[in-house]
């Protein structure tokens, strides 16, 4: 999609869908989202295609963002950045890419699916409850039913845990993009020294 197509999407409506076939596209429309005020938060892939959905930022640096995005969009016909108006002070640590940022985006974006089917993982289990409470004479139905069951309830209950730290890394990675974002256009003033940011 042009990058129009995709700006088009972004008009201060609550949600907005976008179906896409290249999965490339997905953290610079991850971007172009950012700037225009809008989170991805849900990445669904079906038969060759992607759907994605974001939602609008209605916080005051989301709205100063989309209002600038859109002003220069209008003026100049393609979306852009505004420049920083300070320069990070050092003891923030490095500056992190608006590219690094989207790509940290989708990666939350997906697991937020898998804590959909984590969900599901626990409805499932429910439900085997209920079904063994149920049959609990009728042990010929019960085993089968616990040998399929309880494999797929353990890789739910399990797999939180096991992207624990890269999913850490992903959501420091936007929050720093988002305070470093916010100090270089001068919404906030730099956080003092040894804060932890």
């Amino acid at each position: 999609m042009k990058d129009g197509e995709v700006i088009a999407y972004f008009d201060r409506r609550p949600t907005a869908e976008i179906t896409i076939h290249a999965v490339w596209d997905i953290p610079r429309m991850a971007d172009m989202a950012y700037e225009f005020g809008y989170v991805l938060c849900r990445v669904s892939h079906w038969q060759g295609t992607t759907r994605l959905v974001f939602e609008r930022d209605d916080t005051d640096h989301a709205r100063r963002r989309a209002e600038w995005s859109v002003n220069y969009y209008r003026a100049y016909g393609r979306w852009g950045r505004q420049q920083p108006q300070f320069q990070l002070p050092g003891y923030m640590g490095r500056r992190i890419e608006p590219l690094e940022a989207a790509q940290a985006r989708y990666a939350l974006a997906l697991f937020r699916n898998k804590a959909w089917a984590i969900g599901m993982s626990a409805l499932m289990a429910v439900l085997i409850a209920i079904i063994v409470w149920h049959l609990r004479g009728r042990a010929e139905v019960i085993v089968p039913i616990l040998l399929v069951g309880i494999p797929f309830v353990l890789a739910g209950a399990i797999s939180p845990w096991l992207p624990s730290k890269r999913l850490r890394r992903y959501q420091q990675t936007v929050d720093t993009f988002e305070l470093q974002q916010a100090v270089e256009r001068g919404f906030i003033p730099p956080p003092p020294p040894g804060n932890g940011d």
